[in-house]
């Protein structure tokens, strides 16, 4: 029997409210988190974005040790999947990360 979750990474669930910073042309569009891969992130937001895409945004990752501090990680992606259905009345987005880096407090 195949299992038919083919997802390449294993995905945490993590809500939180992002800005989606979209193209080079510095708009934003305010988000909410559903759930996070190393590859990935599917979330969901009130503005229809098309495929293809170019996405920025920082996540505040959960921390391993609980008296820390999640870390801040910049990521870049590209929209690679839209959700047919709408989630209280926002667009899902699957968001394929092509490079990230952990931001250092300063």
């Amino acid at each position: 029997m195949s299992d038919p979750d083919r997802r390449r990474a294993h995905r945490i669930a993590l809500q939180q409210a992002v800005s989606l910073v979209i193209g080079n042309d510095g708009h934003e569009v305010p988000a909410i988190t559903d759930n996070l891969s190393s590859a990935g992130i599917l979330l969901y937001a009130a503005q229809f974005i098309r495929e293809g895409t170019l996405i920025g945004l920082v996540l505040v990752l959960p921390p391993i040790e609980k008296e820390k501090e999640g870390e801040r990680v910049w990521c870049l992606g590209k929209i690679v999947r839209m959700e047919r259905d709408l989630k209280e009345g926002k667009f899902g987005l699957a968001i394929g990360f092509q490079r990230y880096e952990v931001l250092h407090q300063a």
